[in-house]
């Protein structure tokens, strides 16, 4: 099968939600081994009636599920609205979804015309009989094949991208790839990308909530099950048992029937999700951390997403990872900037050197426009990331009486190690096809948000390399220095080690998080040796 080719489906079927009767699957067709039941819950979640169409992602029997929803106009027979799903069932053979996604468009032209006409399915027979699976054919399993989000690049020595994609600009179906969200998850999350990464990391188990449309946070799941999956290198030093963790479990929409399967005591290795229904927030046990969109009145109020643990903590962006988000922000607009003057240079276009305010993230939003320092916040900003610790200022303010020109060093280093994972990512927009130069195709949008998923995913991949091979460097020189037959001590992690993982030393959860990964991906306890100073003898902080 060709990478742009439509995979082959188990399943379709058509959902109507009536007033008087509820939840009916009103046609269907699927191979003999595939059970349909409870499908038509997961098709429509709960307030879908708020918006005209959406497209929801979801996981059924071991399989890949994919619906589009159409609000049908209400006539003069029909008092009420008509609420039709077309849905389709894909084997989990070419990663998290399946590449359901390249179905989606002909998927919503179905629900479109359905909701006009919900008894017309002679399209829906023609759509079984042109992607049906053939009932002999075994797919492949889920683990030889691996998700990426780099579209179609080719291989740049010093650019480390592990995975390939095929999808081209003019491929049927790309532009419903959840991946190109990428610019709008960094926009809609900020800084707080960075505990959310983490979480995933740790494999806890996440749920957003959030009313329509569901696409937007079915991509959000997506993306954090890509960004946060071990790159296939490093996890050759994790302990065999240790397989299941390489990568998240990513369930997408959810809802109120799902709840025996988030509970389920095999769920050890957690799983994202994201759910309409208020009642699953309310519900603790089932998750480790809830994120919490803002209503769109509070807009102007809260700009980020709320993370709040089950035992009700907020969970923040550290100081270091606000500085990274504006690097990484600031390198995705000095490459598009970069881009831009060598598709202009033609036209002789000027630009100042120094202004890229007219370049957002994503075009419609005004993404860190005008950010003046790199240390400062917004008021917004200031809701998401943790205040500067007292500890921290009070060594700031010692190092800069002791000597300040060593404070500056140890500054400047920590900037360079964020820096060094962005190293060779610029030439990202080299090493992929250009798109035509006509802005009348909407290539152009396209392209930057293929650009900025796959920069963005290979620097999450470069830190979580980092990270992991930092703690299995620790844990094999604790093992070696520990004499045989003699009880393991716990693995003493130290300031210097959590600078050099691209962590906070100041941040309590940072440390927290370190203690985590050893835990989970080395069985091993952990100790984090404090940050601070001391002066005669005497800890200062």
């Amino acid at each position: 099968m060709e990478r742009d080719e439509a995979p082959h489906i188990t399943a379709v079927f058509q959902v109507i939600f009536d007033q008087k009767v509820g939840y009916t699957i009103a046609w269907k067709r699927a191979l003999p081994d595939v059970d349909l039941n409870g499908v038509e819950y997961k098709s429509l979640p709960s307030g879908l009636h708020e918006v005209k169409n959406d497209l929801v992602y979801f996981i059924h029997d071991h399989q890949a599920g994919i619906s589009a929803f159409a609000q049908g106009e209400a006539d003069e027979q029909h008092r009420h609205a008509t609420f039709v799903a077309v849905g389709a069932l894909v084997p989990l053979s070419y990663g998290r979804l399946g590449r359901s996604w390249l179905h989606a468009q002909e998927l919503r032209s179905l629900a479109q015309d359905l909701a006009g006409n919900v008894n017309d399915t002679r399209a829906l027979e023609l759509f079984w009989k042109k992607y049906k699976r053939d009932e002999g054919s075994i797919p492949s399993s889920p683990a030889s094949k691996r998700d990426s989000v780099s579209f179609g690049i080719k291989r740049k020595r010093g650019l480390s991208i592990d995975t390939m994609h095929g999808l081209k600009l003019d491929a049927a179906g790309v532009k419903n790839h959840p991946a190109l969200y990428m610019p709008h998850f960094l926009d809609s999350f900020g800084p707080l990308i960075f505990p959310l990464y983490r979480a995933a990391l740790l494999r806890k188990r996440i749920l957003l909530l959030s009313q329509p449309p569901v696409q937007h946070n079915c991509s959000v799941v997506y993306i954090l099950s890509v960004v946060s999956s071990i790159p296939q290198p490093v996890s050759e030093v994790l302990q065999p048992d240790a397989e299941h963790l390489i990568r998240p479990h990513p369930l997408f929409s959810v809802g109120i029937p799902d709840i025996p399967t988030l509970s389920a005591p095999d769920r050890k290795s957690g799983w994202i999700a994201t759910t309409t229904d208020d009642i699953l927030g309310e519900k603790h046990q089932l998750w480790d951390l809830i994120v919490e969109h803002s209503p769109s009145g509070q807009a102007l109020r809260r700009r980020w997403p709320k993370l709040r643990t089950s035992d009700g903590s907020i969970l923040k962006a550290t100081q270091r990872d606000f500085r990274r988000y504006k690097l990484l922000c600031g390198e995705i607009k000095r490459m598009r900037l970069a881009r831009k003057r060598c598709r202009d240079s033609s036209e002789h276009t000027d630009y100042d050197e120094n202004d890229d305010s007219h370049i957002p993230l994503m075009r419609s939003s005004a993404l860190l426009r005008g950010s003046a320092s790199p240390e400062e916040t917004t008021k917004g900003e200031e809701d998401a990331v943790e205040p500067v610790r007292w500890s921290e200022m009070a060594y700031h303010s010692f190092m800069w009486w002791a000597s300040a020109g060593e404070e500056e060093a140890w500054e400047a280093e920590e900037r360079a190690a964020d820096r060094r994972l962005l190293d060779n990512l610029s030439d990202i927009h080299d090493a992929m096809p250009q798109p035509p130069n006509n802005p009348e195709t909407g290539c152009d949008e396209l392209y930057e948000s293929q650009e900025t998923a796959t920069l963005v995913t290979a620097f999450f991949h470069r830190w979580t390399t980092l990270i992991i091979q930092t703690l299995a460097d620790i844990v094999e020189e604790a093992d070696d220095e520990t004499e045989e037959g003699i009880e393991e001590n716990a693995i003493v992690i130290n300031a210097e080690d959590v600078r050099h993982m691209g962590l906070d030393m100041w941040s309590e959860n940072d440390k927290e998080f370190v203690q985590g990964m050893v835990k989970l991906f080395f069985n091993r306890e952990a100790e984090v040796s404090g940050s601070g100073f001391s002066m005669c003898g005497i800890k200062i902080c």
